[in-house]
């Protein structure tokens, strides 16, 4: 091939390097450079029509290289050349690129090549975060996980995709297996952070049993969710501090609250609330005094509101 290379070409004559190459694709196939060497010229020229119909004819040898060179002119063409070159790397990259998701998983398990999926999620959220929502959702949907959970969270947290992480962990961690403690812990806590309100609706699901429950409390605390945070305190110092701010809590929920607690904690917290602030708070404690007398006892309940000259 080198004297063709060679040969300078005048204006209007064809190249002596395609006349040698059209006379070799009469033949038959070319090996891996002289496919080379033909689609350089071809697709300077733009004519990348003239490749695709040689691959549909099977005339060009497929191989990486030829692949890179096809990519910079059309990314699908390039595809179809790694694909018959076998080269899984550049033919996940290509599908990546292209938006076709779906196929890398299939693709990546019937040729036994297990690709470096953290690393084409980060590249796909770059370009198009929701299409890569979507591609993290596909990496979970069988039992077993191809990435690891916790580096999809890690991707979708650096784009800062609150939204769309939480859409996802909600799918990834629906079977509620003990060993998901601290993703489960991870869900709750950006939401409480950036969207209490679906932090709230999640733990009123029930959905989750293995997270952090007193770092869970202390965090729904400091959003302002004081039911959930009582629901979770169990250190009655904490259930004193958030129980006084009755004006945040419903009256109905607080008062069957009370009936979760000691009867040594009850009289405790009923002391609390009155101190804190007797007039917000002295009606729900009567409230709660009624409910409960028999097994608070009447003596100390009396004792309680008259030390208090709550005497009404």
């Amino acid at each position: 091939m080198a004297p063709f290379c060679q040969v300078q070409t005048k204006t209007g004559q064809n190249s002596p390097l395609l006349q040698y190459f059209g006379i070799l694709l009469d033949k038959g196939q070319l090996n891996k450079f002289e496919s080379l060497e033909l689609c350089r010229p071809v697709l300077a020229q733009g004519r990348k029509q003239l490749l695709e119909k040689w691959l549909k004819e099977d005339k060009l040898e497929c191989s990486e290289e030829l692949g890179d060179l096809v990519k910079a002119a059309d990314p699908t063409l390039a595809l179809s050349v790694y694909l018959r070159a076998n080269v899984p790397n550049k033919v996940i990259q290509c599908f990546a690129e292209t938006g076709q998701f779906q196929k890398i998983v299939l693709y990546a398990k019937k040729v036994g090549y297990t690709p470096d999926y953290i690393f084409l999620l980060r590249s796909v959220m770059r370009v198009n975060p929701e299409s890569g929502a979507g591609f993290a959702g596909m990496l979970v949907a069988d039992d077993e996980p191809l990435a690891d959970i916790s580096q999809i969270v890690d991707v979708f947290m650096e784009q800062n995709m609150v939204q769309q992480c939480t859409a996802f962990l909600l799918d990834a961690l629906k079977n509620n297996r003990p060993s998901e403690g601290p993703l489960q812990t991870r869900l709750l806590e950006m939401n409480l952070m950036a969207a209490p309100q679906v932090a709230d609706a999640i733990l009123g699901n029930q959905m989750f049993t293995h997270y952090d429950r007193p770092h869970i409390a202390t965090l729904c605390e400091k959003a302002g969710l004081l039911q959930r945070a009582l629901e979770h305190y169990t250190d009655l110092y904490d259930i004193k501090r958030a129980v006084v701010h009755t004006h945040l809590l419903q009256a109905d929920w607080l008062v069957g609250f009370f009936g979760t607690l000691s009867v040594e904690d009850s009289l405790e917290c009923l002391k609390a609330m009155l101190q804190a602030n007797i007039r917000q708070n002295l009606q729900v404690c009567v409230q709660v005094a009624t409910k409960y007398h028999e097994q608070l006892t009447t003596n100390s309940l009396i004792d309680l509101f008259e030390s208090f000259k709550s005497f009404e």
